[in-house]
């Protein structure tokens, strides 16, 4: 049977704003997602929130989020 993924809620403050997605990680690759958008980038040896949020400021600095 197939592993499901658990998707988290995630929320930073980016230029004066609240900006919110959700976040999981699948085979070792950490996934965020916005209305706007979605990027990933592989786990390695850092933390999973840490990860999470710094893809979803640069979502947001890329105007995704």
């Amino acid at each position: 049977m197939a592993e499901s993924i658990i998707w988290k809620e995630i929320t930073t403050a980016f230029e004066g704003r609240a900006i919110g997605g959700s976040w999981a990680v699948e085979d070792g690759v950490v996934q965020v997602r916005t209305a706007l958008g979605e990027k990933s980038a592989p786990l390695d040896e850092v933390d999973g929130v840490w990860l999470a949020w710094r893809l979803l400021r640069e979502m947001a600095a890329e105007g995704k989020a």
